[in-house]
Formats: C-alpha cells, sequence, structure tokens
C-alpha cells in the first residue's frame, strides 16, 4: 500500500485556499452584520480624513477617537479596555494606557491600529490586497 503524501508547497497551497475561503466567507458575513446609530457626538462637526487610506489619512480628533471606542465597546464582546487594547493588537503593560491617551487626544493611534478599529465598525471596507503570484 502506497500513500501518497503532497509535497509542501501543495499542503501550503492548499493552507492558503481554505483560509482565502474563509475570509470570504467572513466578508460575506460582514454584510449581515447590524447598524447600530448611537454615537454620542455629531460627526458633521469634525473632519473625515479619519477615515481615508494610507497616505492621505489624518489622525481622528479626540473626540472621535473617544466615541468611536466607546460604541465598539457597547456593541461588541470587547467591553473593557485591557480587551479592546488586545483586539487592537496592543501587548503589555502599557496597552491600556495607550487607548486612553488616543481617546484624550495626548496621542494619535497609528494608521494600522484605528484602520482595525474602522473596519470592525463598518465605516470602511477591509482591504483586499491582490496576489501576484505563489513566489518561491
Amino acid at each position: 500500500m502506497e500513500i501518497k503524501i503532497p509535497s509542501i508547497q501543495e499542503q501550503q497551497r492548499l493552507i492558503f485556499e481554505q483560509a482565502t475561503r474563509e475570509a470570504i466567507r467572513q466578508l460575506e458575513q460582514n454584510l449581515n452584520a447590524p447598524t447600530v446609530q448611537d454615537l454620542a457626538i455629531d460627526e458633521s462637526q469634525y473632519s473625515t480624513e479619519h477615515l481615508l487610506p494610507e497616505g492621505r489619512w489624518k489622525p481622528p480628533h479626540a473626540d472621535v477617537a473617544y466615541a468611536y471606542i466607546e460604541q465598539f465597546k457597547r456593541h461588541s464582546d470587547y467591553k473593557t479596555d485591557k480587551a479592546v487594547a488586545e483586539f487592537l493588537g496592543f501587548r503589555g503593560n502599557n496597552a491600556e494606557r495607550r487607548l486612553r491617551a488616543y481617546r484624550e487626544g495626548s496621542e494619535s493611534p497609528p494608521f494600522g491600529v484605528w484602520r482595525r478599529l474602522l473596519v470592525a465598525t463598518g465605516r470602511v471596507p477591509q482591504e483586499i490586497i491582490p496576489v501576484i503570484a505563489f513566489m518561491r
């Protein structure tokens, strides 16, 4: 009896395909997320440059950062500053402090951190980057 084992490259390709199909499933599921309208500020009073893609993006006003983070906490499983900080990818003892600094305006969130929050709150679409080739 002979058992044919796929090559490492074939196995990697299979894993890539499965992860891509899971990502597509999640993107489809994202389209069914509920709508909530309880932002504690009037966004029309602030610039929308914090919604733009990298290169044209400007950090959010502290009031906007505060309102978005608090709204996210109210409507997600991430109810504490610690949980939100972990969701945004912060690690270590200063994670919650950094989040507070964004809300207070003493620091601006980096683009990638802010973008993750915008995607999770349905304010911008998930960016999909094309695969040029499977380069080895």
